[in-house]
């Protein structure tokens, strides 16, 4: 009867044997998938129209983005930005003598915009849209003879515009990537009595446009949590 048993026992387990081989091995849960929130940061230069005589003929600068995507090819985002430029004159005055001048314009754009994007392959991708934005604009204008120096505050109007994107995105890695973007930008202020040396020839006071409209060209990272 023992014997039986034994055979028995021998006889499930044989069966059960392979059934328990197969069992398959436990499937790792899937990874999570990214955010549709992404923040970048870049370096600019702004080729603003009237700002031709500058030093660097424009204005270098910096922003940050941040975007949301609504869906594959379609998104939003916000746009913060400071720029500056600067400018050096020396003039000779019969009778005084040389006097420097140093003119220093700022702008601040704070923008939003609606973006499209278009993939092209795995690791680039095209985009680009409209957007609109609010423009901050200040500067100041020194004049200086030996220990002599005044300062101005230079009175710029803050300003609504407009803008266009086109940027194109390489991926890094999963959730970072590299960027460059040309945007052209439309907006204008107006220079509101434009100090001058009373030193100097010419020393009126005249209100003056200035256009800011041009093309900046930027290149910076971005990363999609």
């Amino acid at each position: 009867m023992k014997r039986a048993a034994v055979w028995i026992a021998l006889l499930a387990w044989t069966i059960a044997s392979p059934a328990l081989a197969e069992e398959p091995a436990p499937v790792p849960p899937p990874a999570a998938g990214l955010s549709p929130f992404s923040l970048g940061a870049h370096l600019s230069y702004w080729n603003a129209k009237d700002l031709d005589e500058f030093d660097l003929d424009g204005m270098l600068g910096g922003g940050v983005i941040g975007r949301f995507r609504l869906h594959d090819y379609v998104g939003l985002e916000l746009r913060l930005s400071g720029y500056a430029a600067g400018e050096s004159e020396d003039v000779y005055v019969e009778g005084r003598g040389w006097y420097e001048s140093d003119l220093t314009v700022v702008a601040m754009p704070m923008e939003c915009g609606l973006i499209g994007f278009l993939p092209l392959g795995d690791t680039f991708e095209l985009y680009g849209g409209p957007g609109a934005g609010f423009y901050l604009f200040d500067g100041e204008y020194t004049v200086e003879q030996g220990p002599w120096e005044t300062t101005y505050d230079l009175d710029l109007d803050d300003e609504g515009g407009f803008y266009v994107l086109l940027g194109l995105r390489a991926e890094l890695a999963r959730n970072i990537a590299l960027y460059a973007e040309a945007k052209y930008t439309w907006v204008e202020t107006t220079l509101e009595a434009l100090p001058r040396c009373s030193e100097c020839e010419d020393a009126d006071e005249v209100d003056r446009d200035i256009d800011f409209s041009g093309l900046a060209v930027n290149a910076g990272m971005i990363f999609t949590f």
